[in-house]
């Protein structure tokens, strides 16, 4: 069993705070999406594979990444955001699961963190297996401890 370092806590427990995402749902996504802090594209404090935005401005770096496209695994060249800071991307994760209409019927399942991990399934990410390994992180690694009360 794996324990996320205590800055990555304390940004996960912020966030959800903040905007209302399971602090144990951010640190599955987290461990899931980076490794463990382990991966992420260079340069970019993005340990969430977030996607950079059109027309946003937002700075990026640009990195091969597998994706589940029409039932195929293939590998793509995509631009991920660069964060300043591990607290900008827990924050920013938060805010986009928290406010944005893609993930509007995946919020409805909150505050359960399990049902609101599974919901990501397809939206989030395209590994169809998606919630059950976030699921599994968050039993596996007693990530519940770290939610914060309503």
């Amino acid at each position: 069993m794996a324990r996320p370092p205590e800055d990555v806590i304390a940004a996960a427990r912020d966030s959800h705070r903040k905007f209302g995402i399971p602090a144990s749902v951010s640190l599955a996504q987290w461990a899931l999406e980076s490794g463990w802090g382990a991966h992420m594209p260079p340069g970019s404090l993005n340990p969430f594979g977030m996607k950079g935005r059109v027309g946003k401005g937002d700075p990026t770096v640009t990195v091969p990444t597998r994706e589940v496209i029409g039932g195929r695994s293939v590998v793509i060249n995509a631009p991920f955001r660069k964060f300043a800071s591990i607290t900008d991307a827990f924050d920013a994760h938060a805010e986009l699961l928290g406010t944005a209409k893609v993930y509007a019927p995946a919020r409805t399942a909150l505050p359960d963190p399990d049902a609101f991990a599974s919901a990501l399934t397809g939206v989030y990410a395209t590994d169809p297996k998606y919630g059950i390994l976030l699921r599994s992180i968050m039993r596996g690694s007693k990530l519940y401890q770290y939610d914060v009360a309503a």
